[in-house]
């Protein structure tokens, strides 16, 4: 049994893992920052599954549910950042510090949110919903670590061109740079 469920773990994250790579490489039109976005999805993921054998949590049925949501969220907290990244114009300095300004605090709030909901959890006497606490808290703690903090300092360094040039109107290079 024990086998099977690790099965499924793995194909069902590696899927997750796909979507969000062809999803994030279609909506933020740039391959690199697509590729830190993954980055930073999938090392959130290693991180809350390396931490749960630290907090006591085996790979069962609800641990491999919890996981396949983590990745959901996790995106959350790098994707707006990296297409806000994208969007905006100037130097790449200039381009991470407008990021984190104008998105850094709307993330870290979603973030705060999703901890908030499900908090109580933490209190609760059932696997459950004390599986569902510490894995949600490890996917937010990790996922604004990776997204507000090893994202921008990736784009500073690795960061390609922004979409548009200075008036605002669409960048030629920037789209066919894209599409390669």
């Amino acid at each position: 049994m024990l086998d099977i469920i690790k099965k499924e773990l793995i194909r069902n994250v590696l899927l997750c893992l796909v979507a969000v790579l062809i999803i994030t490489m279609i909506l933020i039109a740039h391959p690199m920052t697509a590729f830190l976005v993954f980055l930073c999805v999938m090392l959130t993921l290693i991180d809350v599954l390396g931490f749960m054998h630290f907090w006591g949590l085996a790979i069962d049925n609800v641990t491999v549910i919890n996981a396949n949501l983590a990745v959901g969220l996790s995106v959350d907290y790098a994707a707006h950042i990296g297409h806000h990244f994208m969007v905006s114009t100037g130097t790449r300095r200039e381009r991470v510090r407008k990021s984190l300004s104008e998105m850094g605090a709307p993330v870290f709030n979603g973030a705060f949110s999703t901890f908030l909901a499900v908090s109580l959890l933490g209190v609760s006497q059932s696997y459950v919903f004390i599986a569902m606490f510490k894995q949600f808290f490890l996917t937010v703690i990790f996922g604004v670590m990776h997204g507000l903090i090893f994202l921008p300092i990736a784009l500073l360094y690795l960061g390609p061109q922004s979409n548009y040039d200075n008036d605002g109107s669409s960048s030629s290079s920037a789209i066919e740079m894209s599409s390669d």
